[in-house]
């Protein structure tokens, strides 16, 4: 883990501690419209940005700003998740508004931004505005590297990420808002300890924020289904997992659902933008984890409740369908 300090003495953060701190998350800092002295303040209160792991940046503040300014960087690819618990920037990545903000009264709304490639970030800081927010920036490596939820999942996330200047946002639940307020001001650990609090704290917000994009994802793919394709749908996925272990063949699935074969197969890559028998593998590796990881069944346990005869090949395709092996995520 590596930190780099970012808070002055009293609760003062200069203008050099924003720009020297501002290479974990961009090249080319600049500042515009103001001319701070030698040693001049930029903000008071509480402000952090640091490093907790390769490809995971954590940018914290509940501060006001003491001046009209400009702050300009070269943002690098990937995610910043944007969670304002008071105060409305304006500011801009590739000249698009961010929309970045809590009006008082209204819920907590989290934010995702992607950034398929570099762009500059620009923000207009108004002297006198008091800035309470959480930022938690992913980099396209952490995303590549990640193993989280289904692989279905996963592709639902990086299809986002790689969509440049994408938003999507949600009502952040009460959790959310609560970790928010616990990274502001995190207890007086040392530096590493913090590191630790901070980042446990800041995986459970990734850890929202991709659960609301992926069933967002979902809830847009099964938007192109009429109701009465939902249904036979259902009922389709309910008979399938009840047969993962003894799949009949396809014509025998599609009059389950009443439908044909080929309108079996188009419903299903509406839905997941797969096929039937993916569809099966997928669940039954799911079922197979849920089980490793809640049930502390063993690995051979763990291949039969996916469909596999061979331990092997089940840590194969485990491996390839959740970046970690089977032993990785086994209850003890």
């Amino acid at each position: 883990m590596q930190n780099v300090p970012a808070a002055c003495d009293e609760g003062a953060v200069s203008f050099a501690t924003i720009a020297d701190t501002s290479v974990l998350v961009g090249d080319g800092f600049a500042l515009r419209n103001v001319r701070p002295a030698p040693g001049g303040i930029a903000l008071k209160g509480e402000y952090q940005l640091v490093r907790l792991r390769r490809g995971l940046v954590v940018h914290s503040s509940d501060a006001v700003d003491l001046h009209d300014m400009t702050t300009v960087v070269e943002q690098r690819p990937g995610l910043t998740i944007h969670l304002f618990l008071s105060g409305c920037i304006e500011a801009t990545i590739g000249g698009k508004s961010l929309h970045l903000g809590r009006i008082p009264g209204s819920p907590v709304r989290g934010v995702v931004t992607a950034r398929a490639q570099p762009d500059e970030f620009q923000r207009h800081a108004r002297k006198g505005d008091h800035i309470r927010k959480v930022n938690v920036t992913l980099s396209t490596d952490w995303l590549h590297e990640g193993a989280f939820g289904s692989s279905e999942d996963s592709q639902a996330v990086r299809r986002f990420a790689e969509s440049h200047l994408a938003r999507f946002e949600w009502t952040a639940s009460p959790g959310l808002v609560s970790l928010a307020e616990q990274m502001l001001h995190p207890p007086p650990y040392s530096a590493s300890m913090r590191n630790l609090y901070l980042e446990s704290r800041a995986l459970d917000i990734v850890a929202e924020a991709f659960s609301a994009l992926t069933q967002n994802s979902a809830a847009e793919r099964h938007a192109t289904l009429r109701p009465f394709d939902l249904r036979r749908l259902r009922t389709l996925e309910e008979y399938l997992d009840a047969h993962l272990c003894d799949l009949p063949p396809l014509q025998e699935i599609a009059r389950t659902g009443g439908v044909s074969v080929s309108t079996l197969r188009r419903l299903f890559h509406a839905a997941h933008g797969t096929g039937v028998f993916e569809y099966v593998r997928r669940r039954g590796l799911e079922r197979a984890r849920f089980a490793l990881e809640r049930e502390g069944s063993s690995v051979s346990e763990a291949a039969y409740i996916a469909g596999y005869t061979s331990p092997a090949n089940f840590a194969t395709a485990f491996k390839r369908q959740f970046g970690v092996k089977p032993t990785e995520v086994r209850r003890h």
